[in-house]
């Protein structure tokens, strides 16, 4: 496992990308876990272009230089609005944390140890990195989606707690900033 994560860089999404991402997000698999969420091709556009005002981070996983998955970084606060992030800040997450969303891109690739490796490499070389100001990260599967819970405890995110905003229940996974760089795949909860 450890060699597929040391395999693993990320480089910012363009719009060159987003035919792909537009496939990923249309396909069976992962439509059914993405919250309901518009998928056409105006709306990936609009939320995921360069024209975009999101305050998110979006990257595409790379293994020899071949994308595989998609995965996006935000700091908590520039959504304290949204009920997702009130309910994690209702658990105790602090507003100083962030969240991530992420996806295997081709059917075949998952279920083989990529998105855990995936996700610890993305917090180990973007978001520990690139904000130092973030004392936590954080994600929220829907329960029912067990892969990606088990993608993230495998990742070294613990389980934070649960909650429910109207669409299912998603359970917070959790992991602080390491004191020590070096130790980043064994940080916990504080």
């Amino acid at each position: 496992m450890d060699s597929v994560a040391g395999a693993i860089s990320f480089r910012r999404l363009t719009d060159a990308d987003l035919p792909l991402l537009h496939r990923w997000l249309n396909e069976p698999g992962v439509v059914r876990f993405w919250e309901g969420e518009d998928v056409s091709w105006d709306a990936v556009v609009a939320d995921y272009g360069s024209d975009s005002d999101e305050p998110s981070e979006y990257y595409l996983a790379l293994e020899a230089g071949e994308p595989f998955g998609w995965i996006q970084c935000y700091a908590v606060s520039d959504y304290a609005d949204d009920a997702e992030a009130q309910a994690w800040f209702a658990l105790g997450y602090p507003a100083s944390g962030a969240g991530i969303d992420y996806l295997i891109g081709e059917p075949g690739e998952r279920g083989r140890g990529r998105g855990s490796a995936m996700i610890r490499s993305f917090v180990d070389q973007v978001v520990w990195p690139h904000h130092p100001d973030w004392t936590h990260v954080a994600a929220s599967p829907f329960r029912e989606n067990a892969a990606s819970c088990r993608a993230l405890a495998k990742a070294g995110l613990d389980h934070f707690g649960e909650f429910d905003v109207g669409e299912g229940p998603c359970d917070l996974h959790v992991q602080a900033r390491p004191t020590d760089a070096s130790t980043t795949a064994s940080a916990h909860r504080s």
